[in-house]
């Protein structure tokens, strides 16, 4: 084979692979990194601040200058919703790390260890998952205070539990697989085999887990800003705008589409990211 050649199947490999991917993946990919990007580079391509007020121009409808029209202080929407894409990612962000942080040795734990510790971490999350997401997701903000960082790790903190019990059900027949006792009977520590043997064969389910619950977190942000106990005004959010758009929906219905339009459609991209990198890893 040629250099030449060789080259070319190395050039090809890429898109074959990328091909190969769910339709979901491929389309939903580039735009998530769309949007991260306009979100990262807002100061570059919001075209006004997002906190000048202009009265003057109050709850005006679309226009050349103001594409999306401007709110009940004469801010831009179109602006305010580049800014405020910043908060809704960090909040899904954190909301992932916090529920990723908290189920990993969780159901690792309760998994590999079995017996007591199984029993004993299973109750626990039973217990936590008998109260309602939302509500105990409130209780926690209102114990916290109300911030944007706060109400996203009790986000974290109420789908840790379903993860950790994701984990647990695969981590228990990896920790009989052949290549698992072989490891103990070289005498590998148990903290070393559960963590570099039977955690990376595990992970699979839950990496899709945490994929499709960034959906929901991207919801339960809208909601608790909206509720007041998420990002505090004036700082660009999609929920606390949404509210403050709600609260002139009969003198400015329009004002309601943007906002709520935007957290829709970002929280079904996250939800067909999450099913197509399922349909992805059972392929593999």
């Amino acid at each position: 084979m040629t250099s030449d050649s060789l080259h070319t199947s190395s050039t090809l490999r890429p898109r074959r692979r990328w091909r190969s991917l769910p339709s979901s993946l491929r389309i939903g990919l580039p735009l998530l990194c769309l949007i991260v990007a306009a979100a990262a580079l807002a100061p570059f391509v919001a075209p006004y601040d997002p906190l000048k007020n202009a009265v003057a121009i109050r709850l005006q409808g679309p226009s050349a200058l103001h594409w999306l029209g401007t709110d009940a202080t004469g801010r831009d929407v179109l602006s305010r919703l580049i800014w405020g894409g910043r908060e809704s990612v960090r909040g899904v962000v954190i909301t992932v790390t916090v529920a990723g942080a908290l189920s990993i040795p969780w159901g690792l734990a309760a998994g590999y260890l079995g017996r007591f510790w199984d029993e004993a971490l299973m109750r626990l999350t039973d217990a936590m998952l008998a109260f309602p997401g939302l509500i105990l997701a409130l209780a926690i903000g209102g114990v916290l205070g109300p911030s944007l960082n706060n109400a996203m790790i009790a986000m974290g903190i109420v789908y840790a539990p379903s993860c950790a019990r994701l984990l647990r059900s695969a981590v228990l027949p990896i920790r009989s697989a052949d290549f698992v006792l072989v490891a103990r009977s070289l005498g590998t520590g148990s903290s070393r085999t559960a963590f570099r043997h039977v955690l990376p064969n595990a992970m699979a389910p839950l990496l899709v887990q945490l994929c499709s619950i960034s959906s929901l977190a991207l919801l339960a942000e809208g909601a608790l800003s909206f509720l007041g106990l998420g990002t505090q005004p004036p700082t660009p959010s999609w929920g606390a705008d949404l509210a403050g758009a709600y609260r002139h929906f009969s003198s400015a219905p329009l004002l309601t589409i943007a906002p709520g339009l935007t957290i829709t459609c970002f929280a079904l991209l996250l939800g067909e990211l999450g099913n197509g990198l399922r349909e992805w890893l059972r392929t593999e």
